[in-house]
Order: structure tokens, then sequence, then C-alpha cells
């Protein structure tokens, strides 16, 4: 398979790739990442980490935080006890219901990340559109508004519509399901290891816009 080249931030080469894309790849959908992929969400999302834990009493060093698996609050309970022998002292419905007022209190900090976003915009006038995200479903919803992509996913898998979050393929496996299509006819924009494991499991190709050449990985 041919691989188009990967676009620069200018919009008359998005639109040639995703024409080249549509023509070469042929996808019948494509679902993309949020945190990362569609906006960048890096400061707002450890911004609320950090208000979050300290409404329960907790500090932790900032580089630690950068690094931490705040998606994953099992994985970030196990991290604060081994790292800093710290107890996580409430409920996943808890911590996400603070961290996400927190998180809504910033939606003004989100931006879209240019290149994936036109793209977004050429390929869903084309073919439909999902979003599968390991983040709070309201959470989503305001970043795309802020960033101005809210018309372009009617379909959205979050952290509370599926029993196990990236590396494991539930998400796209759901979201193919809502698009109504097999997850090999669809299209998967990630931007991690995890992401892009959840994917490829699933049997669905993606990019890894991390690449400086966004080339099409099939499983």
């Amino acid at each position: 398979m041919t691989q188009p080249q990967a676009p620069t931030d200018t919009l008359t080469d998005t639109e040639t790739y995703a024409r080249d894309l549509l023509a070469t790849v042929r996808p019948g959908a494509c679902v993309f990442d949020f945190d990362g992929t569609l906006v960048d969400t890096s400061t707002i999302n450890a911004d609320a980490a950090r208000a979050t834990l300290a409404d329960l009493g907790l500090t932790v060093p900032e580089p630690w935080l950068r690094q931490a698996p705040l998606a994953d609050l099992t994985a970030l309970r196990d991290r604060l006890h081994i790292d800093h022998n710290l107890p996580l002292p409430c409920t996943e419905a808890e911590f996400v219901h603070r961290a996400r007022a927190h998180w809504l209190a910033r939606t003004i900090l989100v931006r879209p990340i240019t290149r994936v976003a036109a793209l977004a915009r050429h390929l869903a006038a084309a073919v439909p559109t999902a979003v599968a995200s390991a983040n709070d479903g309201l959470v989503v919803r305001a970043g795309l508004g802020a960033a101005g992509l809210a018309d372009l996913f009617p379909v959205l898998v979050a952290r509370e519509h599926v029993t196990h979050l990236k590396p494991h393929p539930e998400a796209y496996f759901l979201a193919a399901a809502e698009l109504g299509l097999a997850p090999h006819r669809c299209l998967a924009f990630e931007n991690t290891d995890e992401g892009v494991t959840a994917a490829l499991t699933a049997t669905m190709p993606v990019i890894d816009i991390r690449q400086e050449d966004w080339t099409v990985q099939g499983p």
C-alpha cells in the first residue's frame, strides 16, 4: 500500500493528505484519540490532577505528576503508594467527580493540535468519525467544544463506557460497533504506546501522530 506524505501545518497540505489517505487506505470510518491527539491537554490534565490531589490533602513533586498515569486510577493509586507511600483516600468515582470539576473550570486552556484537527475536519466530510478516549465523557465533549471540533464526532466512547482502559482494545471495539463497521475497516489516530496497542489489538490500523512520517500501521 502506498503511504501518502504526512501533512505539514498548511491547510493545502492537510487537504491533499486527507484526499490521498482516503484514496489509498480507504477507511470506512476514522476514530481519534482525544488527549494529545486532537487537543493538547497536558497542562490542563496535570492542573486538574494537582488540584484534585490537593483537595484530598496530597502533594506530589511536579515532575512526578507530569509522568503519572492520570487516566488509570488504579495505576495512579499504586504509584502514589509505591513512590511516595501516600494513600488515595477516595473512590475512583469521587476522584473522577472532583477532577472533572477542576478540568471543566479550565476548559479555556484547551488548544487543538493543528495538523490533526484540520485533518479530522477533512476526513469527517467524507467518512463517519468517532472519538475513543480514556478521559471522562463530559470532559471530552467540553474539550472538543472549546477546540471547535464538537460538530465532527457524533460517536464518543469515553472512560465511563468501558470496563478496561487502553491498552485494552475495548474502546476501539465499541467505537467500531457504534459506527456500524468491523474494526479493520476503521482507521485510528493515536499518540501513545497504549493507544496504538489498543487499536492494533482491535485489528484497527492506526497512525501514530508522534512520528514525523505518518505511516499506517496494520494489525
